[in-house]
């Protein structure tokens, strides 16, 4: 698959996620679980309508039910789900256009991009804490600006809010980045 292919596979992969996101939101926690019982198992994974069996050719399986406190919150889940659809988005478009660039010798195109280095330390901080955390080598190239957001040494240690990075955030920041994917060879 071409790159601008497994761009648009990933923005596809997005879409769906809000979609989805936008579907719960609507729905009350009495209704998800009384339409379906979701396992994970060993064949797959398998919605099974109330009242049905597990199929036999799912093996050993994990019953998927509601994690966490007795008074679950549906909202806030799905404000969860939709902030971890951005992360991957983000993660996964950068990771993509970067190993591209690797494998093509063309990497050295992609630093030069005004939106890299905040790609970059936007990527680090929802992949590992969804807090800034900048090494020696980050802190020499901030204050790193891109469409008027700018990460500065003073923000180490804070967290990565929807205040800063966005859905819409994340919608340019493709789009700029796929631009970018039509140009390689």
């Amino acid at each position: 698959m071409t790159i601008t292919g497994q761009l648009v596979t990933i923005r596809s992969n997005f879409s769906l996620a809000i979609f989805c996101h936008c579907l719960i939101r609507r729905m009350k926690p009495e209704d998800i679980t009384a339409a379906n019982r979701v396992v994970i198992g060993e064949g797959g994974l398998y919605c099974i309508p109330r009242g049905k069996e597990v199929p036999a050719g799912a093996g050993s399986f994990y019953d998927v039910g509601f994690a966490g406190s007795p008074n679950f919150n549906l909202n806030r889940a799905a404000m969860e789900f939709a902030k971890m659809a951005l992360r991957n988005f983000t993660l996964d478009s950068y990771e993509a256009l970067f190993n591209y660039c690797k494998q093509t010798n063309q990497l050295s195109r992609m630093q030069v991009q005004p939106w890299y280095e905040f790609a970059r330390m936007v990527r680090n901080s929802l992949t590992h804490t969804q807090h800034w955390r900048f090494r020696r080598g980050d802190l020499v190239r901030l204050p790193v600006s891109w469409r008027g957001k700018t990460i500065e040494a003073t923000m180490d240690g804070q967290e990565l809010t929807a205040d800063f990075y966005d859905w819409w955030d994340g919608c340019e920041l493709w789009s700029e980045m796929y631009a970018f994917a039509e140009t390689l060879s």
